[in-house]
């Protein structure tokens, strides 16, 4: 019972509201971001989608990449050094196959 909290400890975590820094999340800000469960948009992110793409970390799987890996080379592209170019400039010639001209020839002629 919680004499203090007329809500009786509404989100049944056992820290009866007038103490309850979170009193309507169960898990009392899980992330530790400051934000209750019930006002996160991403209650299990402490970076709350850091890259902005609408996908929380724990379901992102490029969580650092706001396009999660937009050329599908399973390299996400804040680690690719070639974003666009799925076959990650497959010449050789230090030019990612979306601006390579000639993208099997390392001379580029």
């Amino acid at each position: 019972e919680c004499p203090h909290d007329s809500l009786n400890d509404i989100d049944s975590d056992g820290v009866c509201g007038d103490v309850d820094s979170c009193p309507m999340d169960s898990w009392n800000d899980a992330d530790s971001d400051a934000l209750c469960g019930n006002i996160d948009s991403c209650a299990f992110d402490s970076m709350n989608d850091v890259d902005s793409d609408f996908v929380c970390a724990e379901n992102d799987s490029c969580p650092y990449d706001s396009s999660n890996d937009s050329d599908s080379d399973t390299i996400c592209g804040d680690l690719d050094s070639c974003p666009w170019d799925d076959e990650n400039d497959k010449d050789s010639d230090a030019l990612c196959g979306n601006v390579d001209s000639c993208t099997s020839d390392a001379m580029n002629d």
